[in-house]
């Protein structure tokens, strides 16, 4: 059987590195794709069957040229898992800068429509063979349960979940596009965002991680590969979902 090819997006460490390693071990070649230098890195230790490329996904040109460098590594794209983003400024929204704003819209939002836009005509190619491409956008918890002093990264979010069901209709029958939602997942974003709640209400990090595990159903924060095995469903089967948000989050928000 050929190996499918799939890029991820912001994959030099955390969620995006997770997601890369699952898809190898599957049998999957992977294009990684951050805008870090260590991404290359990333794609070395991974070995024959991943290749990296340093990239913006806010300019279209480096989205171009992340689809053409998986075309060059491995002779097409069949999958394509959007995941870069950024948390963005630790402040009131109204007191947010507009350019701050801004920014992490280019990233978040318009980040993953050129991505999209860079496959699209690579995964109809993949149509062609008789096998749907994929897509999955990685959304957010805060998505759907916003956070005070993270307003700009959950709407841009929000409009990250908008988009995904918007082109779920646009590229059927030919392309699934889902969205996967993580909730409080240990990486260095989430980190961060503890370390600046701990600040705010007076406490110790190592107190702020296990208040905020206790309010979590399961009873703990997850994990990166929690969030791959999520992606690798969608990638590998769910011929018949489309349009869907898969949310990855221990029980806090359900649906």
């Amino acid at each position: 059987m050929k190996r499918r090819t799939a890029v991820v997006t912001g994959a030099a460490r955390g969620i995006g590195h997770a997601i890369a390693r699952r898809l190898v071990r599957e049998g999957w070649n992977v294009l990684l794709s951050d805008i870090d230098p260590a991404v290359v890195e990333a794609g070395r230790v991974l070995g024959d069957s991943a290749a990296a490329v340093i990239a913006d996904v806010s300019k279209p040109r480096d989205a171009a040229r992340t689809a053409e460098a998986a075309v060059a590594a491995f002779g097409g794209v069949d999958a394509l898992v959007a995941n870069a983003a950024v948390g963005g400024p630790d402040t009131p929204l109204l007191d947010t800068d507009d350019d701050a704003i801004r920014r992490v819209f280019e990233i978040n939002f318009f980040g993953v429509l050129h991505s999209v836009q860079a496959v699209r005509p690579l995964l109809a190619e993949s149509a062609e063979g008789g096998s749907a491409g994929r897509i999955v956008v990685i959304g957010s918890l805060f998505a759907q349960q916003p956070t005070p002093g993270a307003g700009a990264y959950s709407a841009s979010k929000a409009a990250v979940h908008s988009l995904m069901r918007t082109l779920s209709l646009e590229l059927a029958p030919h392309c699934t596009v889902n969205a996967v939602a993580p909730g409080y997942v240990m990486t260095d974003m989430h980190r961060e965002e503890l370390d600046a709640r701990a600040r705010r209400a007076g406490r110790s990090f190592e107190d702020e991680r296990d208040r905020l595990a206790a309010e979590v159903p399961l009873g703990r924060h997850g994990t990166g590969a929690d969030v791959a095995d999520a992606v690798h469903h969608l990638l590998s089967g769910g011929d018949y979902i489309t349009g869907q948000t898969l949310n990855v989050n221990g029980g806090v928000f359900t649906s």
